[in-house]
């Protein structure tokens, strides 16, 4: 592969990701509604476009099914189960759970599309518009590289059956989740329980990350060093200057895309947690990013001990 062709299959992917990400802001911006802004759609644009091999076990119409199945059953639960909220994120991780196990695929962004709306409280269906644009957008970008041989069409084996180290896995990460979730609630300490952090929490426990696990400090300093790029971009470009969100959300992503890239640590929440920074309060960027490293810590300490019992 000539020069000119490698930065091809660097540069394009990488400009349709950004490109993706600050089209999703932008419309937030513009219509007045940050419900639009899901960012589990980073991290898809980060696995299935920018990683070199796709990061997920699955395929453009599962990844359809999938996602927009996903963020109307979280809307659904976010509108109409009467609830306290403990119990309402409880129910959508487990809920979440149970489809990842059985969905065939290792798409773990899914659980995202479930918990996301129920934590934020979303009552808009402007969720599940924006989940199910974008996604379409991400599969049509991927049909373009591939087709342009800039990926390649890479076959998709579904996935066996849950097993009973499926449902202890299960098991431990509901456990784990019930018991951050009581200080993320009681407390107010909500990104304790991050989306993106409950999809990388099951990436890592799920086994199928081997490189990742055996980096447990890089996951650690990866995940919050993107919460923190997306946190900062926000707060000195749009809180400080009043320059566009959709502009803050670009140049963080693209920073943590090349972050990626020269740590070849291909993890596509981080993309997320980039993102997200441009959803939360912004009252609440000064405690986004402790919140995210002590979860992420905390995750990927149960992590090491689970998977070293299961070896």
């Amino acid at each position: 592969m000539s020069s000119t062709e490698r930065e091809k299959t660097f540069i394009i992917p990488l400009l349709l990701t950004v490109l993706l990400t600050a089209l999703m802001t932008g419309a937030a911006e513009i219509f007045h509604d940050n419900e639009i802004i899901f960012p589990e759609i980073a991290a898809l644009a980060t696995g299935y476009l920018y990683a070199p091999k796709r990061a997920w076990q699955v395929n453009s119409v599962r990844m359809f099914c999938l996602i927009s199945g996903c963020a109307v059953i979280g809307f659904l639960i976010s509108v109409f189960l009467p609830w306290p909220l403990y119990l309402k994120v409880l129910v959508a991780f487990i809920i979440a759970q149970m489809i990842y196990i059985y969905s065939g695929t290792t798409l773990a962004p899914l659980i995202s599309a479930v918990v996301l709306p129920v934590l934020i409280g979303t009552r808009s269906v402007s969720y599940i518009f924006s989940a199910v644009v974008m996604t379409l957008l991400i599969i049509l970008c991927r049909q373009i590289l591939v087709r342009a041989g800039i990926r390649e069409d890479e076959p998709f084996v579904i996935q066996k059956k849950p097993d009973r180290e499926a449902f202890r896995g299960v098991l431990l990460r509901t456990a784990a989740v019930a018991i951050l979730l009581i200080p993320a609630i009681s407390l107010g300490w909500r990104y304790l329980a991050a989306p993106p952090l409950l999809v990388a929490f099951t990436e890592l426990t799920a086994g199928w990350t081997p490189k990742s696990e055996k980096k447990p400090l890089r996951v650690i300093l990866l995940l919050t060093g993107c919460a923190a790029i997306g946190a900062a971009s926000r707060y000195f470009l749009t809180v400080r200057l009043g320059l566009p969100l959709a502009l803050s959300a670009a140049l963080a992503v693209l920073v943590m895309l090349l972050i990626l890239r020269r740590t070849s640590l291909f993890m596509p929440p981080a993309g997320a947690m980039t993102v997200l920074a441009m959803l939360i309060p912004e009252e609440a960027l000064g405690a986004y990013v402790p919140e995210v490293f002590a979860a992420i810590t905390i995750f990927m300490l149960v992590t090491v001990l689970y998977r070293s019992r299961a070896k």
